[in-house]
């Protein structure tokens, strides 16, 4: 683990620095473990003032997800206890970073997807450069927009949540920033002058003080188009429905390029993941983060034990022919009463606190 994950604390900054380049910083199960148990410490540590989350200098991307293809393997020969550990040492670290009460920074340099969004979205600042690509593209694989996300999907303006968890959309540095998904944005090539500005931030002015300052000093709003925010009005009305026939319906009424394009990705998921999706985020919006990462603890168990998530993760990932076939060949065919047994409580469910991780 030492050589994927690398920590120091320096000038009251701890740093995290993800350093698995074969892996486009994809988490495994240690070093999810591993950030959850520094911020625990880090919480108390009168030599942490604030936390930086970055990549490793030449990363290809800031962090691509989390080990999926761990995940799979082990889930093939059978193992259900092995991710089910992995998942519940993720929503605890996830679930610090949102509780963490110091300045927590996420420097976004590359593609941050699934387990990288819950590392970086929770934290208080998010800093994203041209080189950003933000997506939960989750129901593609059979799965569901987790990490917290059932959380904040819920938040964003509109129907932005509901569209981007259906989709799997990608969000470069303009719609991020729009969408409140980054705090601020910079340059790539300035990352290094911002990094420094805020290593040199004035502790005594108050540590959010001083490092909002710092940030703000840096920011530049960005340039070129906003894809997004210029489809505000047709996400906002045509993804607010109370179900994902719905949106469908609506999407195939409107017709045009854009609604096409819509249809065309939320078609590749998985229909039981979509039904899921779309009960988790609307449930989400009524829910703090401790209860919707309770409720994914739950979705992710069932997920797993019933192996929904082994051919979207096959066609997409392992055998890559982009085929999956799904266990539901329409959304027609999921009855309601098994997305409702989705939902039941887990009975081990971790605790979500600041003790040692699950």
């Amino acid at each position: 683990m030492s050589d994927e994950i690398h920590f120091d604390i320096a000038g009251g900054w701890a740093t995290i620095t993800l350093d698995a380049p074969a892996r486009l910083n994809a988490l495994s199960h240690a070093m999810c473990a591993a950030i959850g148990e520094k911020l625990a410490v880090w919480r108390d540590d009168p030599a942490v003032r604030g936390v930086l989350l970055k990549a490793a200098e030449g990363s290809r991307a800031f962090c691509a997800g989390g080990d999926i293809r761990a995940l799979y393997e082990a889930r093939k020969a059978g193992d259900t206890a092995g991710p089910m550990r992995f998942f519940a040492d993720e929503y605890v670290t996830n679930w610090r970073v949102a509780r963490f009460p110091k300045p927590y920074v996420s420097l976004i340099d590359g593609a941050v997807m699934g387990g990288g969004v819950g590392i970086s979205v929770h934290g208080g600042y998010r800093v994203a450069t041209e080189k950003a690509l933000f997506a939960m593209p989750e129901c593609g694989i059979g799965l569901y927009p987790d990490v917290g996300a059932t959380h904040v999907l819920p938040r964003l303006p509109g129907a932005a949540g509901m569209w981007l968890g259906l989709t799997g959309a990608r969000l470069g540095q303009g719609d991020m920033l729009g969408l409140g998904l980054a705090t601020h944005t910079v340059a790539s090539s300035a990352l290094g002058a911002l990094e420094a500005r805020l290593r040199n931030v004035d502790w005594m002015d108050g540590p959010h003080e001083a490092v909002e300052a710092a940030l703000d000093s840096c920011h530049e709003v960005p340039g070129g188009e906003t894809p997004a925010i210029g489809a505000r009005h047709e996400i906002d009305t045509l993804f607010a429905k109370d179900s994902v026939e719905g949106i469908v319906a609506a999407l195939d009424d409107h017709g045009g390029d854009w609604a096409r394009a819509q249809m065309d990705a939320i078609k590749r998921g998985a229909p039981l993941s979509l039904k899921v999706t779309h009960r988790a985020l609307a449930l989400g919006s009524r829910l703090d983060i401790t209860h919707a990462l309770r409720m994914e603890y739950a979705l992710t168990r069932r997920f797993i034990e019933t192996g929904a998530m082994l051919e979207g993760v096959r066609a997409q990932i392992i055998d890559k022919d982009r085929t999956p076939h799904w266990p539901h060949p329409t959304l027609e065919a999921v009855m309601d009463a098994e997305v409702s047994a989705m939902f039941e409580p887990a009975s081990d469910t971790p605790d979500f606190g600041w003790g040692a991780a699950t």
